[in-house]
């Protein structure tokens, strides 16, 4: 029998960690609220106007659409660094169709979304059924389609007028929001509900966790592996379309530097809500978490390389967190056992 101390002991062991691991799972949450509370308190005439909130919305619906699908093939392992030129190269063939083609608009926006897919469903079949490691396909592609951005454009901008119907796609605004932000709460809502609460969501899941396992359970995971690719470069391809929309214009230069924060939101976005595992909630609390931060601190007289070295530096520190956050993970999960069999 344990004596009444060791008992008293657990309990509070068991408080202080209850106590440890909510804070640890909305850490990223308390934090960009911190920032918020500060930035305002610091640049009250400019951080903390409706209109600087609403452009923090507008300006990262890109980045934010770009982290979930940079998210999508972390899940079942998988990287996926095509997502930019996915990005890139959409958002050159929907303003090219509409201003070049004179297509109509929601063939346009459809016909580049399906293609979209389909960069993904090629990178899944190089990845699954040719065996090449996801790192260096993904990697391959997006040269590929980098390069049909060049030969699309000429190496230059597309300044072809489009109508306004195709530009308030992204401009528009709904009840006072940026209707970008609207359509990044849907997509997230949608992905999430996917990942969450629907049998194949949970088996990409557990494709990543392990692969072996999941195969011994029956689970077909290079079905799931290809669904993750395609998912990511068709959220990749929305972000696209809704960036030709913002811009009115299209440049094959556009779309490398979101390729950091992106990760970074995705990597960040594990070590809360659910630490340990990617998801939906924290990647998009992330991404907007250093949005702030970036805004903040820019308008606290951050030089303009500041940004670029604050996303290399998030990217490096998130790898390592949601690295931590997996061990904490699997530690705990270990404790909880020995605890059960203590008891018995």
């Amino acid at each position: 029998m344990k004596p009444p101390s060791s008992k008293n002991s657990r309990s509070e062991n068991d408080l202080i960690g209850s106590i440890a691991a909510q804070t640890g799972k909305y850490g990223i949450l308390i934090l960009m609220i911190a920032l918020i509370v500060l930035f305002s308190i610091l640049r009250p005439d400019s951080f903390a106007t409706f209109n600087n909130y609403r452009a923090i919305l507008d300006n990262r619906t890109t980045v934010a659409l770009l982290a979930l699908a940079a998210m999508t093939p972390l899940i079942v392992g998988q990287f996926d660094l095509s997502i930019a030129a996915v990005l890139s190269l959409s958002h050159i063939f929907v303003v090219g169709f509409i201003g070049q083609s004179h297509m109509n608009v929601a063939l346009a926006v459809i016909l580049t979304i399906l293609l979209s897919s389909m960069y993904g469903f090629i990178n899944g079949i190089i990845v699954v059924k040719l065996k090449v490691d996801a790192f260096v396909a993904t990697l391959a592609t997006g040269s590929i389609l980098a390069g049909a951005g060049l030969w699309y454009t000429g190496g230059r901008t597309l300044y072809n007028e489009v109508p306004r119907s195709f530009t308030q796609i992204s401009r528009g605004r709904l009840f006072g929001m940026p209707l970008n932000a609207v359509y990044v709460l849907v997509l997230a809502a949608i992905l999430w509900l996917f990942l969450s609460n629907l049998p194949a969501g949970r088996r990409m899941y557990a494709t990543g966790g392990n692969r072996r396992a999941a195969e011994l359970t029956g689970i077909r995971t290079d079905r799931y592996v290809m669904a993750a690719f395609m998912i990511s470069s068709t959220f990749a391809g929305v972000a696209g379309v809704m960036l030709g929309s913002n811009l009115g214009t299209a440049s094959p230069s556009t779309g490398g530097s979101l390729l950091l924060p992106a990760f970074a939101g995705a990597f960040l976005g594990a070590t809360t809500i659910r630490p340990g595992k990617f998801n939906v909630v924290g990647t998009v609390v992330a991404v907007y978490a250093l949005s702030i931060a970036i805004s903040g601190l820019q308008q606290l007289g951050a030089p303009a390389w500041f940004e670029a070295v604050f996303n290399g530096t998030a990217l490096a520190l998130s790898v390592a967190l949601s690295g931590w956050a997996v061990r904490l993970r699997a530690e705990r999960a270990k404790t909880r056992q020995l605890q059960l069999l203590d008891v018995q």
